[in-house]
């Protein structure tokens, strides 16, 4: 399965669910609409009456992380156990598609090609967090506090390009993007063969962006590591 290939199914992917998604918010706003004037205001008076008496939950509270919590996280992220599987399989993938070819296969194609990922993916991480404590930012992921699955999905997605500042607020994370993209357009431009630009980084680093996304769904709905 080619590059393009992988990135067309991901971006299909995300389109049939946000289709959905609005589907479904569109029933739901002209239900709302379409109901009387006196049902619309009584149930407007029970959302207000259960904010203001639902108790905060401290667990609720963002606390930003410790240095050392943010250190230990980029470590893991970046030759845990999880990280090097992930690198392994990534690389099996390559592997099978024969990509690039210029590496050949066996154990030694398939060696320069783990070597690679894990390359790629040092300078991803080593970016990512570098950034995230020069701005202050959280790039970590954490599980939705909220209920129902379309909450929980839509705070699974958008904790891939966004951060968290100290006090909490998510804002766009240029960590994640720029990492993204250093760790696939620097070993284009350097180790891989010499038919490689960053075009080809920049089309890897949007695949990698797009994983991550179904990634996040993972980690929330699966396993979180």
């Amino acid at each position: 399965m080619t590059l393009g290939r992988k990135l067309a199914a991901i971006v299909f992917l995300m389109g049939s669910l946000i289709a959905v998604h609005a589907q479904t918010s569109n029933t739901v706003e002209q239900s709302v609409a379409g109901a009387p004037l006196a049902e619309t205001n009584l149930l407007a008076w029970e959302q207000d009456k259960a904010t203001t008496t639902k108790q905060i939950d401290p667990n609720d509270v963002y606390v930003f992380p410790s240095a050392s919590k943010r250190f230990h996280r980029y470590v893991k992220s970046t030759v845990g156990p999880l990280s090097l599987l992930k690198t392994a399989a990534s690389a099996g993938l390559s592997q099978w598609d024969n990509d690039p070819l210029e590496w050949g296969q066996g154990a030694k194609g398939y060696g320069k090609r783990f070597a690679s990922n894990i390359g790629g993916n040092a300078i991803r991480q080593t970016v990512t967090y570098g950034m995230s404590e020069a701005l202050h930012l959280d790039t970590g992921f954490e599980k939705s506090k909220r209920k129902g699955f379309w909450p929980r999905m839509s705070d699974a997605l958008v904790q891939n390009v966004t951060s968290r500042t100290r006090s909490g607020k998510r804002v766009i994370s240029a960590p994640i993007l720029v990492g993204a993209y250093a760790g696939s357009i620097i070993p284009a431009e350097t180790w891989y063969p010499y038919r490689y630009s960053y075009k080809d980084g920049l089309r890897s680093g949007t695949f990698s962006l797009g994983a991550g996304f179904a990634m996040n769904l993972v980690r929330e709905f699966l396993f979180n590591w």
